[in-house]
């Protein structure tokens, strides 16, 4: 078995969801599409590693017995379509993935995109030509981070799942979830780390701060590890912010200390000690510095949409990490998010998006991954019909 370093310091990666809150009639019945690919499967490691295909597929079963989940299967290919599920095929247009695309190549370094895609064309073309399968795997970018000959394509199709879903969240007015892997919230600039090849929140928020010129957006961390590399990225954007709650010390090292950061004051850091759990600390933290920082109680910034990277490493049952959360916490987290929302006159969309959360046995005490997904987005449901 491989010797991953998030395990080995109780370290955690992450995905993404997006929502809709308070601008939904309570009479109006509630559906959330769903967006995810069957063919994630072919970004996957020769060997055991916790950031698997099994993670959407878990998910998958899990939301399909879930009244109001609009299951949306993006695969380019037929074949990976699920058999024995409720959902709808939706594959992405041309357009839609060269825009992706184009998104791409502004959140992150020219030459670390292109050289991600062009190791992927480039060693699928060598094993056609050698007569194999044009599926294969190339090697680890680090301790952590692996690539495949499709997983270009797949983070690709990810990118175009946050952007339709955060698109869907603003524009309709209803909710949304983009549930894709690998994670992204830990690639930097220039830099692939941490399971995530590429950031696709910053993505997504650069996407619609570029198509709406006054939207503001507040991005919102609940995985365990500190997302750096949305940080870093978002930082030099006004009408954006971040704040993450995460365990210290863990992966990647950084925000340590409590407090607000970046160039426009745009990044707050919440540490948080193991075996914190939600009635002894996390609670405190999350609704006395995480929600006044997404929407503070002034005029001073009124977000048009909440971005959540919800990764769900911070489970008690997780292995990639230390704090003590339980499944059912985090339907009271979206919850309070809501109702924070209301209180202070925010119409905000809500949008989260899958990133980290590796527990899926059925047997883990206090829930598993499919557990949390579930209980935050039956949250959410409880919530808006409650206004």
């Amino acid at each position: 078995l491989r010797s991953f370093s998030l395990m080995n310091t109780g370290t955690k990666l992450g995905g993404l969801l997006v929502v809709t809150l308070l601008s939904f009639h309570p009479t109006k019945a509630l559906n959330v599409p769903i967006w995810f690919d069957s063919s994630n499967g072919w970004h996957q490691s020769i060997d055991y590693h916790p950031e698997q295909p099994a993670r959407i597929d878990a998910c998958v079963k899990e939301l399909q017995q879930l009244e109001g989940a609009q299951l949306i299967d993006t695969t380019p290919d037929t074949s990976t379509l699920w058999k024995d599920c409720r959902h709808q095929h939706q594959p992405f247009s041309k357009e839609e993935l060269n825009h992706a695309r184009e998104v791409l190549l502004k959140t992150h370094d020219e030459e670390m995109v292109l050289t991600i895609e062009g190791s992927c064309l480039k060693s699928r073309d060598l094993r056609v030509s050698e007569g194999k399968d044009p599926l294969g795997f190339i090697g680890y970018i680090d301790d952590d981070t692996f690539l495949t000959t499709e997983s270009f394509d797949v983070c690709l199709r990810a990118t175009a799942a946050w952007i339709r879903a955060v698109d869907h969240a603003f524009n309709n007015k209803e909710a949304a979830f983009a549930l894709t892997r690998p994670p992204g919230h830990h690639a930097t600039f220039q830099l692939s780390n941490g399971f995530c090849i590429v950031n696709f929140a910053a993505a997504a928020v650069i996407h619609l701060l570029e198509s709406h010129a006054d939207i503001k957006v507040s991005v919102l961390d609940w995985d365990v590890h500190y997302g750096q590399g949305v940080a870093k990225i978002i930082q030099k954007y006004p009408r954006a912010r971040y704040v993450s709650i995460h365990q210290t010390p863990a992966f990647p090292y950084m925000g340590n200390k409590l407090g607000v950061t970046g160039e426009h004051s745009n990044v707050m850091t919440i540490p948080i000690t193991a075996e914190t759990t939600w009635s002894c600390g996390y609670k405190e933290k999350f609704e006395e510095k995480a929600l006044p920082f997404v929407c503070p109680d002034d005029d001073s910034w009124k977000p048009d949409l909440v971005l959540i990277c919800a990764g769900y490493d911070a489970l008690d049952s997780d292995e990639l990490a230390s704090v003590s959360l339980q499944a059912k916490d985090y339907k009271e987290m979206i919850s309070r998010l809501v109702e924070h929302l209301r209180e202070n006159q925010s119409s905000a969309s809500i949008a989260l998006g899958l990133e980290g959360g590796y527990q899926l046995s059925e047997f883990a005490g206090g829930g598993n991954l499919p557990n949390a997904v579930m209980s935050t987005i039956q949250g959410l449901f409880e919530t808006v019909h409650v206004l």
